[in-house]
């Protein structure tokens, strides 16, 4: 297949996988605001968890804290202190070829890095484990993850 992408826009372009961080403006948060965000699937439409630096009280009071999987700053140097994944929801905010396209067009400001291995399989078990994220997106995260991580095919 012939692409009319330079191999470098190509190869930052494929930075876009589950796992990925991203750092983008939310205009579906409460005050809109930029955030860390966690690409957690790909097909059919780019699914993402925002990472937060603490746990809402909201989520606490409701039980779901359980839901929120830790992203210890000595894990990852993209953060600067140490957060959570909210896997309670996910959303479909941004459009994935608009999204590869930021990547490539402004790599610094828009890709972090990614979620170790053992935090994108803490993402799986607490997507797994929700019985409140709409059903076709936990279907979606989960073959998502076990793609990118395939030992977990066989995991319990």
């Amino acid at each position: 297949m012939l692409s009319n992408q330079s191999p470098f826009a190509t190869l930052i372009g494929n930075h876009l996988r589950v796992g990925a961080v991203l750092h983008k403006h939310c205009d579906f948060t409460t005050p809109p605001k930029d955030k860390f965000l966690v690409v957690a699937s790909l097909e059919p439409r780019l699914l993402v968890l925002l990472i937060n630096s603490q746990i809402n009280q909201f989520y606490v009071q409701q039980g779901l804290d359980h839901l929120h999987v830790p992203v210890p700053e000595a894990e990852h140097n993209f953060l600067t202190h140490d957060s959570y994944t909210n896997c309670v929801e996910a959303h479909t905010a941004f459009d994935c070829s608009q999204i590869r396209q930021e990547v490539i067009d402004n790599y610094a400001n828009v890709f972090k890095g990614w979620l170790t291995d053992e935090c994108l399989e803490a993402v799986y078990h607490a997507v797994k484990g929700n019985n409140i994220i709409r059903r076709g997106y936990q279907k979606e995260i989960i073959a998502a993850i076990e793609s990118q991580l395939p030992h977990l095919h066989t995991a319990f």
